[in-house]
């Protein structure tokens, strides 16, 4: 089956129709889009290139990346987390974190719900693939480029960790004309069997609650037109204290870390958290110290570990193992940065208030 029959495939049994040609299209709210190629999938999970047939919709952008989260009958699991995702996109309105232009929630005949939500296309891809091609031509990133990089990545992270940090005034109005959850008569039905209804979705009681990514890493982190980094896929993104007072919960979070965290960029709480301990902000700041690292030299610190001395990426993640390069590229100043992220007691390792104001020290420096 090629890769025009695939999407006829996947989405004949959807909102698609065909325009007599061998173009297919997809409505979302209404809105008519040309689907241009498959961008990414996953079990449940397909994201699209779509080309809209209204330049004047969505502040007259053409390409968008669509979404399609397929939720099987009677999994409530699965209709709960794409609603939060949604939320997440609706409650955090800042520039470095990716906001959501529209989304839509349907009811199958089988039973099952599928979910779309409409985000914009960037063009440039991820910093994994600026990493890539950095290896590839040969060529490294700059000191100065790191830095801002990183900046722009804290400032994003300080929206979802400090509540403060968000945009409280005329937040609803900014998203409604950007964005919307749009909801019918049929909502509260759809939504009968999650832990959400519509209510919940259309209002915004978290907003005093402080948030961590938890699966933070190059391929998630996305390159706007301007070249800043943009945060994006918030699907794990959820309330940040997170404490362990049963068995039962912890287990059913290391299953959720199995599933939705990579190994490579995820701290080592996150990997084997203990009872009664607390998971907060800070797993944001080791995956983004991981991050940088990969920047700079191309790896990840623990896969470089593992290829060196033979030592199992989990291992050496929860002794925090790893090593530089021999090289000079880089200042002992940006070099302490990133080992003071990954270090393994969270209670010693940089905030992100603090990171930023290490690297805008450094910033100004070099």
């Amino acid at each position: 089956m090629n890769i025009l029959d695939s999407l006829k495939y996947y989405f004949g049994l959807y909102c698609c129709d065909y325009g007599g040609t061998n173009d297919l299209f997809i409505k979302v709210n209404g809105n008519r889009f040309k689907i241009i190629r498959l961008l990414a999938e996953g079990d449940l999970t397909f994201v699209y290139l779509l080309k809209s047939l209204d330049e004047t919709l969505y502040r007259n952008r053409n390409y968008f990346a669509l979404k399609k989260i397929t939720c099987p009958f009677g999994d409530i699991e699965s209709v709960s987390n794409a609603l939060q995702e949604i939320d997440c996109y609706k409650t955090f309105q800042n520039p470095y974190i990716v906001s959501c232009l529209d989304s839509q929630i349907i009811q199958e005949n089988d039973g099952s719900k599928t979910v779309y939500i409409l985000l914009p296309y960037f063009k440039y891809g991820s910093i994994q693939e600026t990493i890539n091609k950095n290896l590839l031509d040969g060529t490294y990133i700059s000191e100065q480029q790191c830095i801002r990089l990183t900046i722009d990545i804290c400032t994003g992270l300080m929206c979802l960790h400090d509540p403060k940090k968000r945009p409280y005034e005329d937040i609803e109005s900014n998203f409604n004309s950007s964005t919307a959850f749009n909801t019918t008569d049929d909502t509260d039905a759809l939504l009968a069997d999650t832990p959400l209804d519509a209510s919940t979705i259309q209002s915004h009681p978290n907003h005093g609650i402080s948030y961590s990514h938890k699966n933070l890493k190059p391929s998630n982190i996305l390159i706007s037109n301007d070249h800043t980094p943009v945060i994006g896929d918030l699907s794990s993104c959820s309330k940040s204290a997170i404490t362990f007072s049963t068995e039962t919960q912890l287990e059913t979070f290391k299953e959720w870390v199995s599933r939705n965290c990579q190994l490579e960029y995820a701290a080592p709480e996150l990997m084997n958290p203990k009872m009664n301990s607390t998971i907060d902000t800070k797993v944001d700041v080791w995956s983004l110290g991981c991050t940088l690292y990969n920047l700079m030299f191309g790896i990840s610190p623990f896969e470089r570990e593992e290829q060196l001395n033979g030592t199992p990426k989990r291992a050496a993640i929860q002794t925090g193992s790893f090593s530089f390069p021999q090289q000079s590229r880089y200042t002992q100043g940006l070099l302490d940065i990133v080992s003071k992220c990954i270090t393994v007691d969270p209670a010693l390792r940089y905030s992100a208030k603090e990171l930023l104001e290490q690297l805008a020290i450094l910033q100004v420096n070099t």
